[in-house]
């Protein structure tokens, strides 16, 4: 594994090298946007500055102890702006950078259109409201990330420009983070991670959630209809609108199990999921699901958050010394997150579903004579 990890980050730093040779005499940002640049704040710009100092030091270990601020906010929105562009789940979902708040509401969506009500004040309607709003830990769950710098990057020559650093720790960042992101928002027990879209929340042991029980379907047509009509009642009992779903599935599913069907003309696009003729339906796909098994749901109703003002703080790890060519730092995400409520996300069992015929379409009329005698 650990050569695994070594082989992709030195991949990354060879690519952004040769990036560099190529670029390293332009100025317009906006070819150097183009090749995955940005122009930084001057806060961005001092802690890099300060990171590039303690990794060229003789003793990185007390010069990064010496580093006590965490990342910038703005570089953690960055990050999570990249895994959000990369991984299609982490854009349906809500996810944002908590910003340093200690506790967030988290069933906001929920209360949307409930907050008000007609008749005498009284103290009864602050009780209800009360009842109903949920908060959370912002700082409940932790994710360490491993990123490498090779002790000799600096024969690049380019004093670590800080942007070309920037850009090296955010693409570091968001690919060892998103997989770790993915997997707790659909499978975390809520136990020092978050609590994912197949758990029961209606109870918990030693802190800790189980799955649902999946619900087996054959097709994506009446019985997958029968699910939706589900997620149509919130954990309240109230109903809500449902104008499309989230399905998250295995890759191999997704080919094997979802038909498409192509035709310009008439779906603009030019590819439409069969599933979408039963329920609007957003398809993403994730290796944390096994094949057999999906979860769908109200994507906006899964809240997760990244708490930018706690995390981010980098450390010297001196743990991993098998890695004789690199210097090894971790950084920490803290943050929560969960479905506002038990019946936003339906665990599937969809094992025995059989893809759908494919649609046949007639376009214009064929003429036939019989064969003479």
């Amino acid at each position: 594994a650990a050569e695994a990890v070594q082989a992709f980050q030195d991949n990354i730093v060879n690519t952004i090298e040769a990036t560099f040779q190529q670029y390293r005499d332009v100025t317009d940002m906006n070819v150097l946007q183009a090749r995955g640049l940005r122009a930084l704040t001057t806060e961005e710009t001092d802690f890099y500055q300060k990171l590039i100092e303690a990794h060229k030091s003789g003793a990185p270990k007390q010069a990064i102890e010496n580093l006590t601020a965490a990342m910038p906010v703005t570089i953690i929105d960055r990050v999570i702006e990249d895994m959000k562009h990369s991984h299609p789940l982490l854009e349906a979902i809500t996810i944002q950078n908590a910003a340093g708040a200690m506790r967030m509401v988290t069933n906001g969506v929920q209360m949307a259109g409930k907050m008000g009500s007609w008749g005498p004040v009284t103290s009864a309607i602050a009780t209800e409201l009360s009842g109903k709003i949920k908060s959370a830990d912002m700082t409940a769950a932790k994710y360490t990330a491993y990123f490498l710098l090779p002790k000799d990057f600096t024969r690049f020559n380019f004093g670590f420009a800080p942007m070309w650093v920037d850009q090296y720790i955010r693409l570091i960042l968001s690919e060892s983070n998103a997989y770790g992101l993915e997997k707790t928002i659909v499978k975390g027990d809520g136990k020092n991670q978050f609590i994912g879209m197949i758990m029961d929340t209606s109870q918990q042991t030693d802190g800790a959630y189980s799955a649902k029980a999946a619900k087996a379907i054959t097709n994506f047509g009446d019985d997958y209809a029968e699910v939706i009509a589900e997620l149509a009642v919130d954990g309240n009992g109230d109903f809500r609108d449902v104008p499309e779903v989230l399905l998250v599935v295995n890759p191999k599913d997704n080919i094997k199990k979802i038909r498409r069907h192509q035709n310009a003309v008439i779906y603009g696009t030019g590819i439409l999921d069969l599933i979408s003729l039963t329920w609007p339906t957003k398809v993403v796909t994730s290796a944390v699901m096994d094949e057999g098994e999906a979860a769908v749901g109200i994507a906006k109703n899964y809240f997760a958050a990244i708490n930018g003002g706690t995390s981010g703080i980098i450390e010297f790890d001196d743990s991993a010394q098998f890695l004789e060519d690199n210097r090894v730092y971790t950084t920490r995400l803290y943050g929560n997150g969960m479905p506002v409520d038990n019946t936003s996300f339906v665990y599937l069992d969809i094992s025995g579903v059989k893809a759908p015929a494919m649609p046949v379409e007639t376009i214009g009329t064929v003429e036939t004579t019989e064969p003479a005698a």
